[in-house]
């Protein structure tokens, strides 16, 4: 997956329920412009710094995030290989589990639409 795919991916992720109008207000973007974003059209560099600063800003303002990256910079250097992969492993199950529970309720939802 390219990075300006990762970015929008993550950005609907954390404002699932923005419009395109306030995601042009927040980023500055031209709503045209956001549209064709959307829709696949190549990012310049400052519209990909503008999600990723917003991305930045929003995952900043959880106080566990800091917390997080201390730890992971402590387990980088405390830990051996073994160790690594071990909890390497373990971050890549909850976060398929979580995608897996995340792809469930939407499934939910569509079937609950048609019903």
């Amino acid at each position: 997956m390219s990075l300006q795919k990762r970015t929008i991916n993550t950005y609907r992720q954390l404002f699932p329920n923005e419009t395109l109008r306030e995601i042009s207000l927040k980023t500055g973007i031209q709503i045209t412009r956001v549209f064709r974003l959307m829709n696949g059209k190549t990012m310049k560099v400052s519209e990909l710094e503008a999600f990723d600063l917003l991305i930045n800003q929003k995952l900043a303002s959880n106080p566990l995030s800091e917390r997080l990256n201390s730890l992971m910079e402590e387990v980088k250097m405390s830990f051996g290989p073994e160790e690594f992969k071990k909890i390497t492993t373990f971050i890549e199950r909850k976060l398929h589990n979580g995608k897996l529970c995340q792809n469930s309720s939407f499934q939910n939802t569509d079937q609950m639409l048609i019903a």
